[in-house]
């Protein structure tokens, strides 16, 4: 390892030169090759190399903990490629996450192995899930926002095909929405990108202390550019149309990484942008110098008013779009019958959260790491129980090839170890105590009070929907989890006979590229058809997943207890650090969050409005069935997108069909003036042509002709001295003929 010295701004930071970044980044592209090479020769090799890999990028963010958290270093690997120096970088916040999307990927992978055993195309799964995780890990180890760029672009290229793995209708038409909607968000990120190199004179994601974007109102323009483009990715209303249909249509393990980690890029991507705001932090020695007037003249207060103001706008922009996403998301889960469809509402709604954190923390300005924490806590622990929802709504597509509501229940008799993973989940999510959900939200109910505290009647407003969203996400959870393992079982026998009937028929005979989804009770079914001929009861058909599957599951539910029962370790050890990154935070209020209590009277009680808002929902829903409600189409944003795609469409025919009538009333009319000028056109250049040849011929006369006047002028002289010569001649003939004759 070498030292070197990285400057940001006026700030000096010793970094490193590692190659763990890149190693850690490298793996699962090394494990894709590999599992292509194999194949489907060898499935278990295949699967074992998956495994190996993805666990060997995590040992590597694993192994780089240390340093960085402990000792606050920056680990960095220069990697020379054809146009400069592209430069990963594992600091504090990019290794955080790094961590959470390595071990995500690991955990998902492990469930794969026994999920996907029935379907088809399971090398190209793990393929392109290992080269996603390569992009994703791009995205956190980035150094600068182009570094970021790229790999958020691969990132969403390469998740396309795990989003129309099935390659079912649904699908290819998730896929399709999904694919446009992140090309639209890659142009914003890359237009908000450009223009903050313009204003900010620099392309890291700390800006010169004296550049515009600093200084003046021009970070709007650029941010607004980059929060759209990050905002799609993190599906932040009213730019989350691709998300409702891409979770359910991937396969369970890509659902898990979409909603547990792909989607926090956006996130990640947003605290970039706050970031650039607040200022790269301070080493003691800069601290000292800073606080000298020599130094301090170039700082003057006025810029910091003016960089401050920036970022509170920002964040009270932000969080008016989170008390949206967190409303709408909520209110959309709870109408869902579909599972994954309801927990991909979900997510949209917990992002909420997060960008409510981040909000704040930007509103707050110098006194926002409350927020910061807490959005930062939240990603964590969503990304594990929504992991593990995801993970746990596969089981039971896996056993009873269902996802419907209404088609489900008292599963929990044959699949006990599903049901309480599921719970465990189900219990972070809903916020309860000794669960991980209720640290990160406590920290952003905390962060709300602050900023409705100076931010007048409105933020005061979004702690109400705070509130409400929190008793909304108890009461779709309890949906969940109440209809699906507990109860009884809703659907009719004959049906589940005729469903299962049709997957033995498909299993015979599936059509090529059918995209079908092999599960274990298909399997069973179609031995018990042949058998029996008929089926009695849905508990006869429901057994518990493999093995594998709830070892992937059960990884999820230990991180879930462990960042509940002790956030006071989580909150010192990993988040305080982290705040510490960002220069303008106050350091008093950074140590009293490393040293926050958690578990207090007044934080239990805090939860108890929400939890009897959500049970007191639910139970009115369920003894008059209103889950059964559902909303018109015209509630949904992706209506008006629809809308105005037709619209354009039609404008487009509309213009056709008008340039049609045109064509047939004015082409005769312009077709013989066009002809009458082309005439004219030919004419002119008949004549040129003419003339040209004319001069031209003349000239190529002209050397002759000059040489014939001079031949002229030269006989003329020689016949004038033969002339004068013969006169001469004759006259002295003369002379001597009467000199002759006189003598």
């Amino acid at each position: 390892m070498s030292f070197y010295v990285v400057h940001h701004g006026t700030n000096v930071i010793k970094a490193v030169s590692s190659s763990l970044p890149g190693i850690a980044m490298l793996m699962p592209i090394i494990g894709a090759l590999l599992v292509f090479i194999v194949g489907d020769r060898s499935e278990k090799t295949r699967n074992i190399l998956a495994i190996v890999f993805s666990a060997a990028s995590f040992a590597c963010c694993l192994t780089m903990f240390y340093s960085v958290f402990s000792h606050g270093k920056i680990l960095q690997t220069k990697l020379p490629l054809f146009f400069g120096e592209f430069v990963l970088a594992a600091d504090r916040l990019g290794l955080l996450f790094a961590l959470v999307a390595s071990g995500a990927w690991l955990f998902s992978t492990i469930y794969a192995w026994g999920y996907i055993q029935h379907e088809e195309r399971r090398t190209r799964y793990h393929t392109f899930s290992l080269l996603t995780e390569a992009a994703t890990l791009g995205i956190f180890l980035a150094s600068n926002f182009f570094v970021l760029f790229v790999f958020f672009e691969l990132m969403g290229m390469l998740a396309y095909v795990l989003v129309v793995h099935s390659q079912t209708y649904e699908a290819r038409k998730a896929g399709v929405k999904y694919i446009f909607m992140t090309v639209y968000g890659g142009l914003s990120l890359l237009a908000g990108i450009v223009l903050y190199f313009a204003y900010a004179n620099e392309i890291a994601f700390v800006p010169d202390e004296k550049s515009s974007y600093l200084l003046t109102s021009a970070c709007f323009i650029a941010a607004s550019f980059m929060m759209v483009g990050f905002g799609i990715k993190a599906g932040m209303i009213p730019l989350h149309v691709w998300l409702p249909l891409a979770h359910p249509a991937a396969p369970s393990p890509a659902s898990a990484l979409l909603s547990g980690v792909m989607i926090k890029a956006g996130a990640f991507g947003i605290i970039r942008l706050i970031g650039s705001l607040h200022g790269s932090p301070a080493t003691p020695a800069m601290e000292g110098a800073l606080a000298s007037s020599a130094v301090a003249e170039h700082f003057p207060s006025v810029h910091a008013s003016v960089n401050m103001g920036n970022l509170r706008v920002i964040g009270w922009a932000l969080i008016v779009l989170a008390a949206v996403t967190m409303v709408g998301g909520m209110v959309l889960a709870i109408v869902q019958t579909n599972i994954k469809r309801l927990l991909a509402f979900s997510s949209i709604s917990q992002m909420g959260y997060i960008l409510m954190g981040l909000g704040a923390a930007a509103f707050l300005g110098h006194e926002g790491a409350i927020g910061l924490a807490g959005g930062v806590y939240h990603i964590i622990n969503h990304a594990m129980f929504k992991a593990l929802l995801f993970l746990g709504v596969g089981a039971v597509y896996y056993s009873t090839h269902s996802l419907q509501l209404t088609e489900l229940g008292g599963l929990w008799k044959k699949m006990p170890v599903t049901t309480f993973l599921c719970c465990v989940a189900g219990l972070g999510i809903m916020g309860i105590p000794l669960f991980n959900g209720f640290a990160s939200k406590t920290l952003l109910h905390h962060a709300i009070v602050e900023a409705a505290n100076v931010g007048g009647p409105l933020i005061k407003a979004v702690e109400v929907i705070f509130i409400i969203t929190a008793g909304g996400t108890i009461c779709y959870i309890a949906k969940l989890i109440v209809l699906t393992f507990f109860g009884h079982y809703r659907g009719s026998k004959s049906e589940f006979h005729d469903s299962l009937e049709a997957d033995s028929s498909n299993l015979s005979n599936p059509g090529p590229g059918s995209g079908l989804s092999f599960s274990g009770a298909a399997v069973k079914a179609h031995s018990f058809n042949e058998k029996q001929g008929t089926a009695d009861s849905l508990e006869k058909h429901v057994s518990e997943v493999p093995l594998v599957m709830r070892i992937g599951m059960a990884a999820f539910a230990c991180g879930i207890f462990a960042f509940g029962l002790f956030p006071g370790l989580v909150l010192s050890k990993i988040v305080a650090p982290l705040l510490s990154s960002f220069g303008n935070f106050d350091s008093h209020m950074v140590h009293h969050i490393a040293s926050e209590h958690i578990f207090t009277l007044s934080n239990v009680k805090g939860i108890l409005p929400s939890l009897g808002i959500g049970v007191a929902f639910f139970l009115i829903a369920a003894k008059w069935d209103l889950f059964r409600i559902r909303l018109p189409e015209t509630f949904g944003i992706d209506y008006y997108y629809s809308k105005i795609e037709i619209g354009f469409l039609r404008l487009c025919l509309a213009g056709s069909k008008r340039h049609a009538e045109l064509r047939a009333k004015y082409w005769p009319l312009a077709k013989s003036f066009g002809q009458y000028i082309s005439d004219w056109v030919v004419d002119i250049r008949s004549r040129y042509r003419k003339r040209k040849r004319a001069v031209v011929d003349r000239l190529v006369t002209l050397p002759l002709d000059i040489q014939g006047f001079a031949a002229y002028i030269i006989a003329r002289q020689f016949t004038g001295d033969i002339a004068y010569g013969t006169v001469i001649i004759a006259l002295v003939i003369a002379l001597l003929s009467i000199g002759v004759l006189i003598w």
